[in-house]
């Protein structure tokens, strides 16, 4: 409806990154199945009209971490991964807002505690391993941690 407004002429109603990732958030939090899929097309959609001046700004950390959590909320581990991966490449293309942060980690840990993997309890501590090596042991929080216990609760390995 928003775009509709904005169409038809009203230049207010545009439609800017931050109103993208609400609605992005929106399928995110939802119990959709197409919510992954939906997201990314909502991703999509962001770049191309970035890519055209459409759009002021292009996909952020925000953005690209709710697609993320979309797949994540459905255990959808490589969904995850491959846009994490579109994210550091846009970052390491020039895209300074879309740097991953440790939300951003956070949620592929936690993806990949959810996961049926077998070996998802040791993807996830390489990936914690990972995360500290980038960031202060003190950025590191509970919810990361959590959900690293969670991987090895899930597997019956409780020694870890």
């Amino acid at each position: 409806r928003m775009q509709m407004d904005y169409d038809a002429g009203n230049k207010a109603a545009k439609p800017n990154i931050r109103s993208y990732n609400v609605l992005i958030g929106c399928w995110a939090k939802s119990n959709s199945p197409d919510a992954p899929r939906e997201a990314v097309k909502l991703l999509d959609t962001i770049i191309a009209k970035y890519k055209s001046a459409d759009l002021d700004e292009g996909p952020n950390v925000v953005t690209y971490s709710s697609v993320m959590t979309a797949y994540a909320k459905q255990g959808d581990v490589v969904g995850a991964q491959k846009v994490f991966d579109r994210m550091q490449m846009d970052y390491y293309a020039g895209n300074k807002a879309a740097k991953p942060d440790i939300q951003s980690y956070s949620i592929l840990v936690d993806c990949w505690a959810k996961s049926n993997h077998k070996d998802s309890s040791r993807a996830a501590e390489k990936l914690l391993n990972s995360i500290t090596a980038k960031f202060q042991s003190g950025e590191l929080d509970a919810v990361t941690y959590s959900s690293l216990m969670a991987a090895y609760a899930k597997q019956g390995d409780v020694s870890q």
